[in-house]
């Protein structure tokens, strides 16, 4: 029996976890031993490797990811084809949005060809024994001892299976904690299933198919991937559901034979319209079939026993995200031994207690964070199998719109990535439009519902404006009008049709209704209806802007056409704490973790100002100037729908007379709409303020005069008994709500950011700045001010745990490393 001489890890696997952990061991000077069962580490068994920046960020960190580079190119586009080989939606260029974002590009490789890379990077090959195949495991409260096939035993301090996914090593990991926690083991004996069964292969350069082109196939019950890498070497995945569901022991493998087969009876399926899956079969150099094991373990470790990769978190290679999983895993995993073994000093070994804490932190760090990914490959699995009719619908209807959701997807797992604690972070990585940030990512995202649950206030201010403005005393005054085209305070008929379309005049006449005093020009209206819809242009820009924010993508705040037309009918102060309430929920601080996520549409944003000018503004300021009444009554008519119009208007606008470049500015230049965001918002709040001066002035600046423009009256308006003093009363009202939701909204926006680290001001004299605003300049203003400083703040700062240039060489110079200077291409 070997003897033992310092801290010794025992590594059981060569796979690309084991060999991960070996070279992460090395330089963290961790003695250590790896036992293969194979004759050789890095056999050619047809199999490849997605590499994802994750997974290229500690190939960097150990020196590795220039050499497995080398083997390979990049992934230029990725293609969504249905099942006879057209686009389903138009091509993808997601990897160089995630080279921008990361410094890594996605790229597919041998896997081989990893596998000899990490091999090359170990100095010590003595290390590395070869087959190896591991029999037994004894554990005592002194260290562990692994014997193997060929009679020889190791001993070491702890044990690390990274075996696989038929592990020995997790087998004897389970026969020692089934005494502790025998339910848990009872079911981790069991959660090992396969539904699906994979073919696949590399082939020779297939006519018809582009290098740097990755192909999505979508089928009933079966699906594809083929990329095509360095010089035309293809790697290609068929997947197929199976007639049942297997489990552990049952799993089952496949002669020469059975694979021959399997490929003939997809010889049909079409990778592109012009190719099919027989012209890559028949270029095949080699392949494999097997079946695709899923499984999510609940113990990782015990005693001097832990597991890393494939043998306690397994799942399916759609979306790449296996390997790279592994080696993050592996790289967690080494980080916490790095600890450990610092911690003991002079030759004295970690006892089993320390040992298990630090197991247990390097599960706690991955083990959510695995169990999303391996969740998330299985979603995919099956949607691109097409196992549901939801599927269907989704492939059909929602992938051609779908833009960045597969980079943000990988964006999810990629910025809370686990990296080698104890070895210098990369330029590359950090010189990035997203860097790393381990509070954020798959397994750490902020819960929808409790956002909602914190902005409930929201709710409670809807359900006040909804009681206190209910616009239900309009109705007798508005038939009544309506019916006799006369207005008690006037002799001027009133115009009772615009449209021609009589459902049309008979919706919104009652709006004109009430309108009709400030129309006519009585002032305790006409002053207050005024200086508020020129302040609402204010918010009706930032909700447009809002619209085409990347990262508001697939939320509420896209539609502000439905909160907009529902407001022109219940009041902007009852819809819009709906409006708040629902951007609160869904776009927490870290979907700005990538600086394009704050972008917007710049066509879009570019015709928001001329849209609101020309169906907002001019609408409303002929409303209350045309000579006439009849004429600013029709002008009222046409802006009621203000809301279409501004919609359609923005549309035709960014179509025809700007170009877009989101594709281009997502990648390199996130900041372009930030001129046009400033010029938009500053122009209208400008234009807001002049318009609160001058009423201000035409109230003698009065302070109780701009109070009541200002604040609601200490009654409900339906108590009035006229419609002068109903409109006037309803909408002191309206304008309250609105401004005191939006602030509210405003104040939300910055406590996310101050609790991000992004702004140290304190609550003191943002709180005095805002009050300020608002009594000097108005509250439309204001709120155009604090829309723009905290655009400002999206744009120029980082979360407080972001990983910046900065930190990682403060980082790095602890670590003892010289800071790299020059920007790795």
């Amino acid at each position: 029996m070997a003897e033992k001489t310092g801290f010794q890890v025992i590594i059981a696997g060569g796979g690309v976890a084991g060999l991960l952990l070996a070279n992460a061991l090395e330089r963290g000077g961790i003695d250590y031993v790896l036992l293969e069962r194979r004759s050789e580490v890095a056999p050619h068994a047809g199999a490849s490797i997605c590499m994802i920046p994750n997974g290229c960020r500690i190939l960097d960190q150990l020196g590795l990811y220039e050499p497995f580079l080398e083997t390979t190119v990049p992934v230029k586009w990725m293609y969504d084809r249905d099942n006879k080989g057209y686009p389903l939606a138009p091509r993808s260029d997601f990897t160089r949005l995630g080279f921008a974002r990361t410094g890594y590009e996605l790229s597919f490789g041998d896997r081989q060809a990893l596998l000899q890379v990490m091999l090359d990077g170990i100095r010590d090959k003595s290390k590395i024994l070869m087959n190896k195949r591991l029999v037994g495991v004894t554990h005592s409260a002194d260290g562990v001892t692994v014997k193997c096939e060929d009679g020889t035993a190791y001993n070491g301090d702890i044990l690390v299976g990274a075996d696989g996914v038929h592990s020995k090593t997790r087998e004897a990991l389970w026969d020692l904690a089934a005494k502790e926690y025998p339910d848990k083991v009872q079911k981790d004996r069991k959660a090992m299933t396969a539904e699906y069964q994979c073919l696949f292969g590399i082939c020779s350069k297939v006519d018809g198919m582009e290098i740097g082109d990755g192909e999505y196939g979508y089928d009933h019950d079966r699906s594809s991937l083929v990329v095509v890498s360095k010089g035309g070497r293809t790697y290609y995945f068929i997947f197929q559901k199976m007639s049942q569901i297997y489990h552990g022991a049952d799993i089952p493998h496949y002669s020469r034979e059975e694979v021959e087969e399997f490929a003939r009876v997809h010889f049909d399926m079409k990778i592109r319209p012009n190719v099919t899956f027989e012209a890559i079969w028949n270029n095949t150099l080699a392949s494999n079939l097997v079946v695709l094991e899923e499984a999510t373990f609940e113990v990782w470790n015990h005693g001097r026993i832990a597991c890393v990769g494939d043998s306690i978190h397994k799942m399916t290679p759609h979306v790449g995200y296996g390997g790279n999983t592994a080696i993050e895993s592996a790289a967690a995993l080494a980080s916490a031994i790095k600890k450990m073994a610092d911690e003991a000093h002079g030759g004295i070994h970690p006892t089993e207690s320390r040992i298990q804490e630090c197991f247990a932190s390097y599960q706690n760090k991955r083990k959510e964070r695995t169990d999303n990914l391996v969740k998330i490959s299985a979603d995919v699995a099956r949607l691109q199998s097409l196992q549901q009719y939801s599927h269907r619908i989704f492939v059909r209807y929602a992938i051609p719109h779908l833009g960045d959701y597969l980079a943000n997807l990988q964006a999810d797992m990629v910025v809370g990535a686990a990296g080698i604690s104890f070895l210098p972070i990369p330029r590359r990585s950090v010189t990035v439009t997203m860097p790393l940030n381990p509070t954020q990512g798959d397994g750490l995202k902020e819960s929808k519902l409790k956002r909602a649950a914190l902005a409930l206030p929201f709710l409670l201010l809807f359900w006040l404006a909804k009681n206190l403005m209910d616009p239900a005393p309009l109705i007798p005054w508005a038939t009544s009008v309506l019916k006799t085209r006369t207005l008690h305070w006037s002799d001027t008929p009133l115009p009772i049709t615009f449209y021609h379309l009589r459902w049309l005049d008979d919706l919104l006449g009652p709006l004109v209704v009430f309108f009709s005093p400030a129309l006519y020009g009585i002032d305790s209206v006409s002053q207050q209806a005024f200086l508020f819809l020129v302040d609402y242009g204010v918010i009706l820009a930032i909700w447009l802007i809002e619209s085409t924010r990347r990262a508001n993508t697939f939320t509420p705040s896209q539609l502000p056409l439905i909160f907009t037309l529902a407001s022109q009918f219940l009041g902007v102060g009852v819809i819009s704490p709906l409006y708040y309430l629902l951007h609160y929920a869904f776009i927490p601080i870290e979907n700005f973790k990538a600086s394009d996520m704050r972008l917007t549409r710049i066509a879009y944003t570019k015709s928001v100002l001329p849209a609101v000018i020309l169906a907002y503004y001019i609408p409303v300021y002929a409303s209350f100037l045309w000579p006439s009444f009849a004429g600013r009554v029709s002008w009222n008519f046409l802006w009621q729908l203000f809301p279409l119009w501004v919609s359609l208007l923005a549309s035709k606008i960014c179509f025809r007379l700007f170009p877009d470049t989101t594709e281009a500015d997502r990648v390199s230049n996130v900041y372009r709409d930030l001129p046009v965001i400033r010029t938009t918002v500053g122009i209208l709040a400008a234009h807001s303020a002049a318009a609160w001066l001058y009423t201000s002035s035409k109230v003698g600046f009065s302070v109780g005069a701009i109070w009541d423009l200002m604040l609601p009256p200490t009654h409900s308006p339906q108590g009035a008994k006229d419609l002068i003093t109903f409109a006037g009363e309803f909408l002191r009202f309206d304008s309250a709500f609105l401004f005191g939701n939006t602030f509210l909204w405003l104040g939300y926006l910055f406590w996310d950011i101050k609790h991000a680290g992004m702004l140290e001001m304190g609550w003191g004299r943002i709180l005095g700045y805002a009050a300020a605003a608002v009594v000097v300049l108005g509250p439309g203003a204001a709120v155009g001010m604090g829309f723009l400083w905290r655009e400002e703040l999206l744009a120029t700062r980082r979360h407080w745990a972001a990983i910046t240039e900065e930190r990682a060489r403060e980082w790095n110079r602890k670590l003892g490393f010289e800071w790299e200077e020059k920007k790795v291409n």
